[in-house]
């Protein structure tokens, strides 16, 4: 009852474009040759881990469970986590997103110029990696999310060339950003790390295509008033 309820009354209902679907796969050890953080054969909870499409073709299907049951999903699929303190909740194991439609990466380089055009703006932002970040989930706060890029560009309408940016976060709400996914791209990457949440971290994978979403919210990423020591060259030391 703690936790957020934007997804709780969505099952049967859309909640991405319905060319994307949503996997979460302990089974599945490799991608393209390369291991994955999420694999394992049971969950912390001793539950075989299971193949759970969560979204099919943009319809809101089921969620990940643990032995704690919800009123629309009273068993568990494999997915109670833990790390060695704490008690398994539900969490994600190998996440991937697929898509039925997809088109290529200069492709949707050229819908985004065309979107900015269209709505006005003089750029577009391809944001190229990141390295992270975090939702919040508790029902007394807004339930959204800030993506950490680690390499950000503006891409402009006018055909100048893609200007590096730095200090811009990505965030917003779940519902509202799911709603302006419109294309992917026919390659996926591999992002593997950890999850932090309630019962500790996890180790993950997330599998997905590139996408391409016509709007988005950002923000200036904080800066930390940090003076670094000034030393002398290697040479000038005195021993």
């Amino acid at each position: 009852d703690m936790d957020s309820q934007t997804f709780k009354e969505k099952i049967g209902q859309p909640v991405l474009n319905k060319n994307l679907s949503v996997i979460f796969d302990p089974t599945l050890k490799e991608f393209q040759g390369k291991p994955l953080n999420g694999f394992y054969r049971y969950d912390d909870e001793g539950v075989k881990g299971q193949r759970v499409v969560v979204v099919d073709n943009g319809i809101l299907k089921t969620f990940l469970m643990s032995r704690t049951p919800l009123e629309s999903v009273k068993v568990s699929n494999g997915h109670g986590r833990a790390d060695a303190s704490s008690d398994p909740v539900s969490r994600q194991s190998n996440l991937i997103v697929e898509a039925s439609k997809s088109v290529a990466f200069q492709d949707l380089r050229k819908m985004l110029i065309q979107e900015a055009k269209k709505q006005g703006r003089a750029y577009g932002y391809y944001f190229k990696d990141v390295v992270g970040g975090f939702t919040t989930t508790d029902r007394f706060n807004p339930n959204a999310f800030n993506i950490f890029p680690t390499e950000v560009y503006r891409v402009y309408a006018d055909g100048r060339p893609d200007e590096l940016v730095r200090g811009v976060d990505l965030i917003g709400t779940p519902l509202a950003m799911f709603a302006e996914i419109t294309a992917a791209d026919k390659q996926s990457a591999i992002f593997t790390g950890f999850c932090g949440a309630e019962s500790g971290s996890v180790p993950v994978t997330a599998i997905s295509p590139s996408l391409f979403v016509r709007r988005i919210e950002t923000q200036k990423k904080p800066q930390a008033d940090i003076e670094t020591t000034v030393l002398k060259t290697p040479t000038t030391n005195e021993y």
